[in-house]
């Protein structure tokens, strides 16, 4: 019997060895989801003269409603001195700026790379034309505009009396760009593949006595407390009729 015993054993030890662990067959699962692909990204170019990123002049004070939305963001001036090689999703351009943003997005096409949304703002001094599939230029009055876009009336949207240099901050055209930002990232979110979840669902999150209270049992419910009779007795008495009972004197 003993021979047996130590094959049966050694069958056992080798089916084991060779068997994977399931924690790898999980993971290798993982393994081909797809990663969630990063944020899309704007590139903003300001004008001449305004070289620091601020929320009161130029399209860098879109900055912020930017990021609600969900988008990375990059700032700039119409030099581009810091975003050279940046492939932008969406260039949005003030003045100079904007000029700045149609032949880069021109450029971008030429190298191969998904052209992007280019919106433009009193493009100037001598714009170029649109190359890329979607342009749209908001225009005060005195200013060209851009062939090959979608040119928007700045005083027709509501910016009347507004000057050159605080065009981009007035409120009409910053609701034109963020409507059409916001139209971007919704289609960039539907395209983006879904990713199954597997395994148990998260427990919900518990405050710290919550955690407690579940951490051990809970104690049984309290018995309620019903009136008793106080235990005092009459020496040599009885109940009247009861076992017991005295008779007669």
């Amino acid at each position: 019997m003993k021979p047996v015993t130590a094959t049966v054993a050694a069958l056992a030890v080798g089916a084991a060895l060779i068997a994977p662990p399931a924690a790898t067959a999980q993971t290798s699962r993982r393994a081909d989801q797809p990663e969630p692909a990063s944020p899309p990204v704007v590139l903003l170019l300001d004008g001449l003269g305004v070289y620091v990123e601020n929320d009161y002049i130029g399209v860098s004070a879109l900055t912020r409603p930017l990021a609600r939305q969900g988008f990375q963001t990059r700032t700039d001036s119409h030099l581009m001195m810091k975003s050279r090689g940046v492939v932008p999703d969406v260039i949005i351009g003030h003045s100079m700026g904007g000029e700045s943003a149609l032949r880069y997005a021109s450029e971008l096409a030429r190298a191969g790379y998904k052209p992007p949304l280019v919106i433009t703002i009193d493009a100037a001094p001598a714009p170029p034309a649109c190359t890329v599939p979607r342009c749209i230029n908001i225009a005060g009055p005195g200013f060209a505009n851009v062939r090959g876009a979608r040119n928007i009336s700045a005083w027709d949207a509501g910016a009347r009396f507004v000057n050159h240099a605080q065009l981009p901050t007035h409120a009409a055209v910053q609701e034109l760009i963020l409507r059409e930002t916001g139209a971007f990232m919704a289609a960039w979110k539907a395209g983006q593949p879904k990713v199954a979840r597997s395994g148990a669902k998260p427990a919900a999150r518990q405050n710290g006595a919550e955690a407690a209270a579940s951490a051990e049992p809970s104690p049984p419910p309290a018995t309620p407390k019903m009136w008793t009779m106080p235990g005092w007795t009459v020496p040599d008495w009885a109940t009247p009729g009861g076992a017991g009972t005295r008779q007669g004197g």
